[in-house]
């Protein structure tokens, strides 16, 4: 589970990016923690890159999808 210490740099979010289902090789718009929708497991992706198609798979949970947890978004100012 994703964790965190400083609840200042936080910001809840109802936007539709943590709605879509990503498929290993599938290219993510959004740079960010993934969680696997199946085990729970989660990786860090860049924007524009694809999602890892040989991280792990499941044998007998199901397939692989990926659910985007925590997504990281630059600061307007630059810094």
């Amino acid at each position: 589970m994703a964790q965190y210490k400083y609840p200042t740099h936080i910001v809840e979010t109802k936007s539709w990016a943590f709605d879509q289902d990503w498929k290993p090789g599938q290219v993510v718009r959004n740079a960010g923690i993934y969680r696997c929708t199946t085990c729970g497991d989660e990786i860090v992706v860049d924007k524009g890159a694809a999602i890892p198609k040989s991280h792990h798979e499941h044998t007998l949970l199901g397939p692989v999808a990926w659910k985007l947890l925590v997504f990281a978004q630059k600061h307007p100012s630059g810094g």
